[in-house]
């Protein structure tokens, strides 16, 4: 099948080195030979392997800065011609090819280290930007420094060093994190994040001076033949500090404008840069750099595909690109040079081999959820967060290859799973794999459970095509699937174990009114069982009842969101490039939101009427319909006729909501590991 995409899997040169195709894996967090301490990261072959096997042409990781807290990246060396070689050369045997992504640091996009308790000299060293008085993306009130011309220098000179000793380790190039996503070198390029009044500020080309710099510093110390790619953000999609547009917006362009994007890029083309990895954003606009479900595939192509006319050099676009039929098309016309994926090689390493073999149908989807791979949050506190980087949702194998490498079962078991959901078809597929025989009953008439709720809205395409990844495995690896069939205590006497994967139902509030025809589960609005009027109240602004609003938005209605805490979308977990475009949305379609509110029950009137309380007042909402999104509760019916009837509670085996309410990442995972020990 290399034919129908013959394009995205030709060579094509950066600089003299030659790539096998026209993909790039591109950088995120936790990939780095270097882990936060310093020091070699033994995960990093297996994850690396994984996908070179996989069929990748060039693998660049997540950025390393040239000086951190941990010293000058060059004072590395002794790892660098060590383990970093060694697994280079072993890329390398499998006709890949690796930059090593370099970066000067964070600015005022520094994140890690800003808690109580800093002290002076790391808060001077972190706390830096291009000029005075900038403030910090995470905690705005928090003013970053300005660095001087010394420090500048110091950098630029690190750069040469470190990229000098990658060289020497047999890397084949280096990517610099530059003009990209708001980091440090980025905000010396942007006018309204820059005041400086010296050879580095004021001017284009002397607000592009620092990057210039570091690409010929790399030149002259590492030979002009040695490549050097720019991460390049062809527009900063800003409003202003800490406000981004969303797709399709008319706005004033607060950072780098795509008006000044070409010329921008031909200062980085004649100063010796081989290559553009492009994309769009800042983290003011993380969306439009970490795409979440609810930007739209290929996001950036349009503004990467106006800047390649403009440069003699390859440009690959990032950004929801791993359709490979669009890729392929985008190719051959000219259009992009290649295309840079990240989160695809998590969902599944293979995913470039079985679209090159002709099988799509078994590319495991990443549905850009960022649970796993970017799971930083603004939960109560602009610091706290839970960062599981180089994970995956879906894949619990990511980053841990060896530890969850599948091996037949030492004895084989006939095992029932009860319920079809994600977590029971996730448990039959390990199972079926592992060499059990596997019956998985479903009382309902599909495979899908809550999930097929979920993947509902219109711009859930990917969520819907992992439903159909996991039919399409369990048809594939032959599990015996009883539809229509509610499992009781009698028919599972016979099977070695039981794992119940019976899900959750939604959450009842014993109020008043909740039985009108007019009052929805979020469950009936998502699957369509019941329609709503033009005026609706959500009860619920967690993520299930923001998504809804969207969806109603989208559809015309009027949605009003009522939520008991001081704030929406408080979920644990829940990626800032998520909950930020959430709430932009919300405020270009002007939903209104209603926080501290406190849900009372619902009554009839003329129309619905919703009755609330906000800081003790009592309100009444007008609505044509309400929908309840208040969360779900574990159902374990089963399980507990199992052990009523005498089944041995060692055998039963219960999971995922069921066990407890989660989200995919904690159903999928519990079910790998369950089923990885049977």
């Amino acid at each position: 099948m290399q034919e129908r995409y013959s394009a995205l899997f030709s060579p094509v040169k950066i600089g003299n080195v030659t790539l096998k195709n026209r993909v790039i894996l591109t950088a995120m967090g936790g990939t780095s030979f270097l882990g936060h301490d310093g020091k070699f990261n033994p995960h990093i072959r297996d994850y690396y392997m994984a996908r070179v096997k996989g069929g990748v042409g060039l693998i660049v990781p997540g950025v390393t800065g040239v000086k951190d807290m941990n010293g000058y990246l060059y004072e590395k060396e002794d790892i660098f011609l060590g383990p970093v070689k060694e697994v280079i050369d072993e890329i390398h045997s499998y006709g890949a090819k690796y930059f090593f992504q370099l970066g000067a640091g964070f600015g005022r996009a520094q994140l890690i280290g800003l808690g109580p308790g800093m002290d002076e000299a790391t808060r001077n060293a972190l706390m830096v930007a291009p000029s005075d008085g900038i403030p910090n993306v995470w905690m705005p009130d928090l003013k970053h420094r300005g660095l001087t011309v010394d420090e500048i220098h110091d950098i630029v000179d690190a750069f040469g060093k470190s990229a000098l000793m990658c060289k020497r380790a047999g890397i084949d190039g280096v990517e610099i994190h530059a003009i990209h996503e708001g980091y440090l070198l980025d905000q010396f390029t942007i006018s309204n994040t820059n005041g400086r009044t010296d050879e580095y500020g004021g001017s284009l080309e002397n607000r592009f001076r620092f990057i210039t710099e570091v690409i010929r510093e790399i030149k002259k110390t590492c030979g002009e033949d040695f490549p050097v790619m720019i991460r390049y953000s062809v527009s900063s999609k800003m409003r202003g500090f800490n406000k981004g547009a969303l797709p399709g917006e008319d706005y004033e362009e607060f950072g780098r404008s795509l008006e000044e994007s070409p010329a921008a890029a031909r200062l980085l083309e004649a100063a010796g840069a081989d290559a553009l990895d492009a994309d769009n954003g800042s983290y003011d606009s993380w969306w439009w750099a970490h795409p979440p479900v609810y930007m739209p595939l290929h996001c950036n192509f349009p503004e990467v595909s106006y800047i390649k006319k403009f440069v003699n050099i390859p440009v690959f676009c990032a950004g929801r690109m791993e359709d490979p039929e669009f890729a392929d098309k985008a190719i051959a016309a000219g259009e992009i040079d290649g295309i840079g994926v990240a989160r695809q090689f998590l969902a599944d390493p293979e995913w470039l081999n079985k679209a090159r073999e002709g099988r799509e149908e078994d590319i495991r989807p990443c549905i850009a959820c960022h649970n796993g791979c970017f799971g930083i949050s603004l939960v109560r506190s602009p610091v706290s967060r839970g960062v599981s980087m180089a994970h995956c949702a879906i894949n619990p194998t990511a980053m841990e290859e060896t530890e969850w490498d599948l091996k037949p079962a030492e004895e084989k078991k006939r095992i029932a799973v009860i319920g079809g959901g994600i977590g029971g078809m996730e448990a039959a597929r390990i199972l079926t794999l592992r060499g059990h025989e596997v019956t998985l009953f479903e009382k309902t008439g599909e495979l899908g459970g809550v999930f097929i709720a979920a993947a509902a809205p219109g711009f859930k395409e990917k969520d819907r095509m992992l439903l159909d990844w996991y039919r399409h495995q369990m048809e594939k690896l032959g599990v015996d699937i009883r539809l229509n069939t509610e499992a009781s205590a009698d028919m599972l006497r016979d099977y070695d174990e039981v794992v119940a994967a019976t899900g959750s139902s939604p959450r009842k509030l014993p109020l008043p009114g909740l039985d009108d025809e007019n009052v929805l589960e979020a469950i009936e609005y998502l699957r369509g069982s019941k329609k709503t009027g033009e005026n609706v109240v959500i009860i619920g602004g967690g993520l299930t009842g923001v998504e809804i609003a969207y969806d109603l938005v989208l559809k015309g209605k009027r949605p009003v969101i009522v939520e008991m805490q001081d704030d929406i979308l408080q979920v644990p977990g829940l990626c800032a490039a998520n909950s930020n475009m959430l709430r932009e949305i919300i405020r270009y379609y002007e939903i209104p939101v209603l926080t501290s509110t406190v849900f009372k029950g619902v009554g009839s009137g003329d129309g619905l009427e919703v009755y609330v309380s906000t800081s003790g007042e009592d309100r009444t909402l007008k609505a044509d319909s309400c929908i309840m999104s208040v969360g779900y509760v574990p159902v374990r019916t089963v399980s507990d006729a199992l052990e009523a009837a005498g089944y041995p509670a060692e055998k039963i085996h219960v999971i995922g909501d069921a066990h407890e309410v989660g989200n995919l990442m904690s159903v999928i995972r519990e079910a790998y590991e369950l089923c990885y020990a049977l």
